[in-house]
């Protein structure tokens, strides 16, 4: 029996979408990796990426002149899905304190924190990493 697949895959970016890519936003092709690795992935959101890990108010849709556009991505919902499928989500200490005191309070359930560096001393772990 082959062994399960571990890959990790980085987010660092935040992007909320736009106009042009109201189908999907950047955490897309997380599930499809998730599976073709035998659901062996971790995602780990650094920077402006691991507020996508904290709990928030809806956006309101965006009015463009008399149109309103209501079908812009979500990333914290599409993590919630991840997280509901098997996929490790985390956050390093560091980005999550970066993101304002009251951070660590909004962190979806559960979204594993790990410590500073925790992240590159992981790696060799990997059989594979992968930067979204």
């Amino acid at each position: 029996m082959k062994e399960q697949a571990r890959w990790l895959l980085i987010m660092e970016k935040a992007y909320r979408g736009s106009v042009e890519t109201q189908f999907a936003d950047a955490l897309y092709v997380v599930p499809d990796l998730h599976r073709r690795s035998g659901g062996g992935c971790h995602l780990a959101l650094r920077g402006p990426a691991a507020g996508y890990a904290l709990r928030a108010e809806p956006q309101p849709p965006l009015r463009l002149g008399g149109r309103t556009l209501d079908t812009l991505p979500d990333p914290r919902a599409s993590v919630v899905k991840l997280l509901d499928a098997g996929v490790t989500v985390l956050v390093e200490r560091p980005d999550l304190t970066a993101l304002g005191r009251t951070a660590a309070d909004r962190l979806l359930p559960g979204v594993r924190v790990i410590e500073a560096h925790g992240l590159a001393a992981r790696w060799p772990s990997y059989e594979q990493v992968w930067f979204l």
